[in-house]
């Protein structure tokens, strides 16, 4: 059995992995975890929340990005962690004793197989059961935010298509920053808390319309 194989038999992987992964940043956000863990942003951040709730994690605020960071309590944990998959790398009796049995599992391969699409067909149910328990203005916000995304996308699209100047992409995006004003404002005035989800939703929006501003992208086409 390989440490990799070890680590996901005794612990849920990717929970694990963003825990050890914020312990070692410090402080970063979760579309960055999102990508380091290989896992959808939504399901991110329905791990991100967890761990909040258990007292692991806190968000902070620097304007309108907010931070992930371990709490005392998280760092302890994030020790343990540590400790425990440094011991499940070392050889083990077993591992010597049985080497046959081990190149056999690697080669047939099947079992990692099957442990990898679970995952991640889990975290499709568990996506679609979040969204359907967003309460009715959460829903209404987080739809005008994936309508937005997808206006910004396509007008990126048809410009880089067209092989339009940056000048030109950034005059036809730009009026979408207005838009995702009035979308924080929405949220900001709430009567009641708008979903966590809504917002990172729109965070992100807004770091992909931002970058698509600087031109940043337009170059690499």
């Amino acid at each position: 059995m390989s440490d990799e194989d070890a680590e996901k038999l005794f612990l849920q992987e990717k929970p694990t992995r963003a825990l050890l992964f914020i312990g070692s940043t410090g402080k970063t956000y979760a579309s960055v975890i999102s990508k380091e863990i290989d896992s959808t942003f939504a399901h991110t951040t329905r791990i991100l929340s967890k761990m909040e709730q258990s007292g692991l994690i806190r968000f902070t605020f620097e304007g309108r990005i907010k931070f992930v960071e371990l709490t005392e309590y998280g760092k302890e944990v994030e020790s343990a962690l540590e400790e425990f998959r440094n011991i499940i790398a070392e050889e083990s009796p077993f591992r010597k004793e049985k080497p046959a049995e081990e190149g056999e599992a690697e080669k047939s391969g099947e079992g990692e197989g099957t442990e990898d699409k679970e995952p991640e067909e889990w975290e499709e149910e568990t996506e679609s059961v979040n969204a359907k328990e967003l309460d009715p203005l959460s829903e209404e916000i987080l739809e005008k935010v994936r309508n937005l995304r997808n206006k910004i996308e396509s007008i990126y699209r048809e410009a880089v298509e067209k092989g339009q100047s940056k000048e030109m992409v950034s005059r036809k995006l730009g009026p979408n920053s207005r838009d995702v004003k009035k979308l924080y404002n929405q949220i900001e005035k709430a009567e009641t808390p708008v979903d966590e989800t809504v917002v990172s939703a729109l965070e992100e929006t807004e770091r992909l319309l931002e970058s698509y501003l600087k031109g940043s992208k337009p170059d690499s086409t």
